[in-house]
């Protein structure tokens, strides 16, 4: 019998430790990965999952899941010998550019003067909801559907 997928969801602030920016909270997230789902290994023992939703929402712009490259650059969440590490995300735009690595964040604002740089910490809090398997859900269906045709044939007696 295949294990049944679990929709991980975490939700994320960043907290400004060092820095131009003086809120103590600089931005939030969430992100969310399906716990049986495609992953990257990236060194011995260490593993990257693939994020199926994400917001992060930094100095308010709101940044989505098209700006993770899990192919290419490795986005995702981290994991080493099966244990989670936290998210792994890097982001080179034009002017704003952070490196989100597990529990610390570094940016760098170019877009105004002076440029903006510092480091921040980041904390997760855990979120599970189930997702059952296809075939759960199938039997269930036809189990239903089973009882409601019985149900309409034992009233015509």
């Amino acid at each position: 019998m295949p294990a049944q997928a679990v929709l991980m969801r975490y939700d994320f602030p960043v907290t400004n430790i060092d820095g131009g920016i003086h809120d103590s909270t600089t931005g939030s997230g969430y992100f969310t990965f399906d716990s049986e789902g495609e992953e990257l290994d990236i060194d011995s023992g260490e593993v990257i999952k693939q994020v199926l939703d994400f917001e992060f929402n930094w100095l308010g712009q709101t940044f989505g899941v098209e700006t993770l490259d899990f192919e290419d650059d490795g986005d995702g969440v981290l994991f080493a010998n099966g244990k989670f590490q936290g998210l792994d995300w890097t982001l080179d735009d034009a002017n704003l550019s952070w490196d989100l690595f597990e529990n610390e964040f570094e940016y760098t604002d170019l877009s105004g003067f002076p440029n903006v740089s510092g480091y921040g910490e980041v904390s997760y809090e855990k979120q599970i909801s189930d997702v059952p398997e296809p075939g759960v859900v199938m039997g269930l269906g036809l189990v239903g559907l089973g009882f409601c045709l019985n149900k309409k044939k034992l009233s015509h007696l």
